[in-house]
């Protein structure tokens, strides 16, 4: 009697173990639609050539991380945000479902606004910080496109942003962890050349490109994932990454091996990968179609959401036509903080110390730049207002036309008839 008494105590605790792990996975997963991605390594072609030869790079990502297993659809962003900002919001293909289309046109600072704006609303720690703290609505005015070029006078706070690669909220992954995880941990060159598949003749099994897409977005998940489980890594959208060109130092790309590769300086530039639902040949000014291999990078402005009415501004812009525009997407990752080792905290304390450090470095150096420019452009205004003055010019004209107080401007004329 006392020994069928324990079995079924036994198998409650061995239930409530099994429940208590499951609800572990799910905590740091945050849905069933997130895959778990080992720490590993993979080996990448830089960028860089040293005389003739090609640097082979190994990458080493000693955290694992879960990545959802596809993009941010314009329902979660709808929910999360309250915006609506996809070109792609009507006519979807027969038997897709228009709001698990992925959502597009959004930069890469909307991509971290999402992010912690989930995070705070899911009950988690948020990776981001900016201006010192992870409430978006304290950090300012969002940095809008306008040049190819960095200024403070667009929400400077937001270039500055800093992440807690081990906090367990939702982040961009790092341009490394993408590829690592659109290989599927593949170690090799020559495998997974795209995602899910090394033969181009079954790419359109695997993704939405100009062969198969009929020139727009289509619901996640609808083609094969790749060994990974992970849908739409090729094709559909391009995905923003954690990276920047202009935040990389030499050793980045000249070092055969690194770990834990990130940069926090985001410079001009900001890394997106993974190709798009669009027509064409190849690359059109850092855009890439969906038939660009995982180990294809480029990077354009974080700020940029490619509206039409920057290609009517910038003439140097060319696309195959306007809906081309519509291919910024993005898709989250987490850290598993379950895994996080004292090397890794340490890491992230000296990243961020360092990243404090240089930004009030550049802080200090951009004020210094800004008075003298500021006094350089008030000396020559001066001087083509003397000379227009000089001309007979109206000195209420000369006010005006260049953007000086008119008592200014007279003052300058009583010192010119003197």
């Amino acid at each position: 009697m006392k020994r069928t008494m324990k079995i079924p105590k036994l198998f409650a605790v061995f239930a409530v173990m099994v429940l208590a792990l499951a609800d572990n996975v799910y905590a740091q997963s945050g849905a069933s639609d997130f895959v778990r991605i080992p720490a590993g390594s993979f080996q990448r072609k830089s960028k860089i050539t040293v005389g003739d030869k090609e640097i082979i790079q190994t990458v080493n990502l000693t955290r694992a991380f879960y990545m959802c297993d596809h993009e941010v659809t314009q329902k979660e962003y709808k929910d999360i945000t309250g915006l609506y900002p996809s070109k792609f919001k009507n006519n979807p293909d027969k038997g897709e479902i228009q709001e698990n289309r992925p959502v597009e046109r959004v930069c890469w600072f909307d991509a971290i606004e999402y992010c912690n704006k989930r995070s705070i609303k899911e009950g988690l720690t948020p990776c981001y910080k900016v201006n010192g703290g992870t409430d978006t609505s304290k950090w300012g005015v969002k940095p809008k496109m306008t040049v190819f070029k960095r200024s403070y006078d667009w929400g400077e706070d937001w270039f500055d942003v800093v992440c807690d690669w081990n906090a367990n909220g939702y982040r961009l992954p790092t341009e490394a962890e993408w590829e690592y995880a659109a290989r599927a941990g593949n170690n090799s060159l020559d495998k997974d050349v795209y995602s899910g598949t090394d033969d181009e003749s079954k790419l359109v099994d695997y993704a939405w490109y100009d062969r198969n897409s009929r020139n727009k977005t289509h619901e996640v998940k609808k083609k094969k994932p790749n060994a990974f489980g992970l849908y739409d890594m090729t094709g559909n959208v391009e995905e923003w990454c954690w990276g920047s060109w202009g935040g990389m130092d030499k050793d980045y790309f000249t070092e055969t091996s690194s770990t834990d590769p990130v940069t926090y300086d985001l410079g001009h530039v900001s890394w997106f990968r993974g190709g798009y639902w669009g027509p064409g040949k190849g690359r059109y000014y850092g855009v890439f179609n969906g038939k660009y291999t995982v180990s294809a990078w480029e990077n354009t402005h974080p700020a940029w959401t490619v509206p039409e009415q920057d290609l009517v501004q910038n003439p140097h812009f060319r696309l195959p036509y306007k809906d081309a525009t519509a291919i910024f997407g993005f898709r989250v990752v987490r850290t598993d903080t379950s895994t996080i080792t004292q090397a890794q905290k340490k890491q992230v304390e000296e990243q961020s110390a360092n990243k404090e450090a240089a930004v009030k470095k550049e802080k200090v150096e951009y004020q210094k730049r800004k008075a003298r420019s500021e006094k350089e452009t008030e000396e020559a205004k001066l001087s083509v207002a003397k000379e227009l003055l000089s001309n007979g010019v109206p000195a209420e004209a000369v006010a005006a036309g260049l953007g000086l107080e008119l008592s200014q401007v007279k003052e300058l004329q009583k010192s010119i008839k003197k």
